[in-house]
């Protein structure tokens, strides 16, 4: 880092420490090891190296995730590799958006709760991935409008793998 300067007070100079800096996130505890701040000697503030930040961050993300029993990246990773799919493909399947896998992977953000169980339901039935790719489908048809008089007369409406029949009680059309 070649800040000189204090950035708070501007008007001491910064000095490189090298500590063990212990964190707590719901009653646990965590320390990194060789964590660099420059302090000032005039006003007290310190300010940590912009290596040391990043690469903290990630550990500290990966220790929030193992305190609230998420997965972390390299598990969200493996499930993505299992499915044979690309993080755009998975970001399809899950919503979110391809930088929110990536940044899942690489552990820069925590995903939610909800986020999580459906990459612990995927990977444990992975079966399920049909369903959710139906859901999404193609965008070629969400429903098919039927005329009701048509269908009272009889006539064959059809959609590839479905069948449309009246219903006795109310008059409507169901697939089946």
């Amino acid at each position: 880092m070649k800040i000189k300067k204090c950035p708070v007070c501007g008007i001491g100079t910064l000095k490189k420490r090298i500590e063990n800096e212990p964190f707590e996130y719901k009653g646990k505890q965590i320390t990194i090891p060789n964590y660099i701040t420059y302090a000032c000697a005039e006003c007290g503030e310190a300010v940590v190296d912009p290596i040391t930040l990043k690469e903290s961050g990630k550990i500290l993300k990966d220790f929030q995730r193992e305190v609230d029993g998420l997965l972390n990246g390299a598990q969200i990773k493996a499930i993505r590799m299992k499915m044979g799919m690309t993080q755009e493909q998975l970001a399809e399947i899950i919503g979110g958006g391809l930088k929110a896998v990536a940044r899942y992977e690489i552990g820069t953000v925590c995903q939610s709760r909800g986020m999580d169980n459906l990459l612990r339901i995927l990977d444990a039935y992975p079966e399920t991935l049909k369903v959710i790719q139906k859901k999404i489908g193609t965008g070629k048809r969400i429903a098919q409008v039927i005329d009701i008089e048509d269908v009272r007369n009889k006539k064959n409406y059809r959609y590839p793998g479905e069948a449309y029949s009246i219903d006795k009680i109310g008059g409507a059309a169901y697939g089946t």
